[in-house]
Parts: structure tokens; sequence; C-alpha cells
């Protein structure tokens, strides 16, 4: 027997709630297939509201729309589904993560996105392909390229030519923006208005392509951050549909679902769990956020087996999210470590150290950097929209703040005790 043998999930006592796996284990899109997202989806408002454009754009309308939403809330799951819904459709479908970084490379990483598949795709129309190679040697070295020469309205129009032709020839055609905070981290602000600029002009004459969907998954911080800084990208977007936390009522009928999948001969069983654990941590430890509550579950059902229960209790509760708070914790701080940039640090260690997390006044605390006032504002709207700090605006006055479940990461990544 070794040291680990105690402390593994019970396979056996998983197969005693008829559970041949933790259902838990499979939480983003990227490790689900379209088949078991179709089976375990809960529809909500948002999802009405989605098929509805969907329909727009197959009978011939076309759409640009936002899905806002913090992590974990089921963006990305959407989008997976959007894009499979059109390619039964026999639609050009095209999905892209946009980097952070300059203009450039947000620029590459649009065309390449589209450019290769349309390459590559041996049915896809000559006059499109030809369109395709034509655009992608014009921008894959756009990295290199004199900024002098580099157009991002051009760039744009381009980006929106290539959607315009497909529909020339009679197809559905669809991009998906994921990750649209990522290009926030943007190291001056006027590379993200060159960023911000494309999309303007993408989103522009993308407004009358038939047949043509645009999906950009965002953040609130990142969104509210666009309006901010370049209104008129956010005013060319048709529908805004937010992600809010979910009820415990959905988040009751996630866990079904999840487990019905695994365990077909009792579909509307929650054993181990009760409708009473399931609210409490939603409610308690996942405020509402199905990523957080599954990521929560699977650790309380690991917990559970370990210790050979029939059912979920209160201290198998209390112990799976410990387990699952240490998890999470160790994928924050890996995160941070990559995007944290010095001066962003300098910042954040006034901000714990000196002012208890905040809420601070950017105004003020300017002076005790010796930094200019325009400058620490951008770096405060880049962190608020990594979702690192809460931002809050009362009149004229904006303020920022730690959010709270990153106070104790932020603290230990920057070598600070907090007060």
């Amino acid at each position: 027997m070794s040291i680990y043998d105690d402390m593994l999930s019970d396979e056996e006592y998983l197969k005693k709630y008829g559970l041949k796996r933790n259902p838990f284990d499979k939480i983003s899109a990227e490790s689900m297939t379209t088949e078991e997202i179709t089976k375990m989806h809960v529809v909500t408002a948002a999802d009405k509201k989605i098929a509805s454009n969907l329909s727009t754009i197959i009978n011939g309308g076309s759409a640009t729309v936002a899905l806002i939403g913090e992590y974990g809330s089921g963006k990305s799951i959407r989008a997976s589904s959007i894009k499979e819904t059109l390619i039964r459709k026999d639609a050009f479908v095209f999905y892209t993560k946009l980097p952070g970084g300059s203009p450039g490379i947000v620029t590459y990483a649009l065309f390449e996105s589209v450019c290769i598949p349309i390459m590559n795709e041996k049915n896809a129309p000559d006059d499109l392909k030809e369109l395709a190679k034509k655009l992608w040697e014009k921008y894959r070295e756009v990295n290199s390229m004199p900024e002098s020469k580099f157009k991002p309205y051009e760039a744009g129009q381009d980006l929106a030519s290539l959607f315009k032709k497909i529909s020339e020839n009679d197809y559905l055609s669809g991009l998906v923006i994921d990750e649209f905070e990522e290009i926030i981290e943007a190291s001056i602000q006027r590379e993200i208005r060159k960023t911000f600029e494309i999309l303007r002009e993408y989103f522009s004459h993308a407004v009358g392509i038939s047949g043509h969907i645009t999906i950009i998954c965002s953040t609130p911080n990142a969104w509210a951050s666009l309006k901010e800084i370049h209104p008129a990208v956010a005013t060319r977007v048709h529908v805004e549909i937010e992600f809010k936390p979910v009820s415990d009522k959905i988040a009751i009928e996630i866990v079904r679902k999840r487990l019905g999948v695994f365990r077909p001969s009792k579909p509307d069983s929650l054993d181990p769990f009760d409708e009473d654990i399931i609210s409490q941590v939603n409610k308690e430890y996942a405020t509402g956020n199905p990523r957080m509550l599954l990521l929560v579950l699977r650790s309380i059902l690991d917990v559970t087996a370990q210790n050979k229960l029939n059912h979920a209790n209160l201290d198998s509760v209390k112990e799976g999210v410990e387990f699952a708070r240490e998890k999470l914790k160790d994928a924050q701080s890996e995160r941070i470590k990559q995007i944290l940039t010095p001066k962003m640090r300098d910042i954040l260690e006034v901000i714990i150290g000196e002012k208890d997390g905040g809420p601070i006044v950017g105004t003020a605390l300017a002076d005790e950097l010796g930094m200019d006032q325009g400058n620490l504002s951008r770096y405060l709207n880049q962190m608020a929209a990594l979702n690192f700090l809460n931002k809050h605006r009362d009149g004229r006055i904006v303020s920022f703040e730690i959010k709270p479940e990153l106070r104790l990461i932020f603290a230990e990544e920057l070598g600070l005790t907090e007060t």
C-alpha cells in the first residue's frame, strides 16, 4: 500500500453512485465534444437571444453580437456551439483568440485565422481562395511592417472583404473573436486605439454582408473599457448579451444534467448531492459562476467518494471547497505571473501595501507614484479589464480596488503581507 492509496478518488465508490467517473472533470469548451456540450447544456434567456440572431443571418441578414460575462460564465461554450451550428449549414466559420500587444500582432492573428483555413479548404470557391492568398501575402509580415505603412482602417476593410466574397458565393459565414479582453494588454493606449480602429472598420463594412455574423466574447470590464476608449466600435455592435450569475434553480439543473449524462439510468437524480447543498455552493462559493460551481462540486464529489459517504454533507462541502480553492489559487497565480508588467507591480504594491487594497482614486495615487495622471489611468483601466481590479464610478469620480478574491494572491506574488 502506498501513501497515496487513501487519497485517491474511490472509483468503485463512484460506481455506487451509478457514475463511471467524475462528471465534473470536463469544464471548458476546449475539453468537451459538441455532443457533450449539447447534452449537458441548460438553456437560458441568453441562448434564446443567440438563437434569434442565428436565425437572422441564416435567413440572409447580418449581425454583430457581443457575449459579455466573467471568466467561466459560459461565453466560450456558446461560441463553440454557434460555430458548430453554422458549420452544419455549410458555413465558413473562423475562430480566433485576440492576443495582447501591438495592432500588427492582432492583425496577423485575425488574417491568419481566416486566410489560412480558406486557402486549405479544398471546396472553397477559387475567387475566395485567390483573395485569401492575396491578403495573406499582404499581412503575413505585418509585424515587421513600418508603422507609417500600416493602415488600421485598410486592414479592417480587407478583413470584411473576405466575408463579402464568401457571401457573394452564397455561403453563410461567421467570425468568433474569443478572449477580447486580451487586447487591453497592449502596452500603449495609442496601440489599443489602433487595434480598435481595425475592428471599427471591419464592423462597419461587415454590417451589410448577407448571411454573416460576428461573435465577440468579452469580460464586462474589458467591454466597459472599449466603450470608454473607442465608443464608435461599441456602437457598431448590434446586440449585447450579458451572462449574469446563474440562479440556484439553473445551478441545480446544470448539476442534474451533468449527472444524468453520466448516469442515464437515473436522469433526474442529484445523488450524492441535494438541492440545498448545490444552492449553498452556488451562492457562497461559486457566486453564480457556472465554471466555479462545477470546479467546486468536482472536489466535493472526490472528497465524498474518498470518505465513502452515501451523500455529500457539510464536512465534505467544506473540505472540497478548500481543495478547490488551492487549485484555483495556483491557476490564478500562474496567470498573474504571465501578465503583470513591472509598472503594474509598482502600482499594486502601493494599493495593497499602503492603501489596504483600495478603493483608491487615480488622481491621488498619481502623485504618490510620481506618474502622469493619464498614464496611471491607462494602467488602472488595463488591470480592471484584466479582471484584477473592480472599477466604480460615482459621477465624475472613478475609483479602483483589488478584487477581494485576488488580494491574497497578489500579496503573495508581490512579496507583501496584507495588513
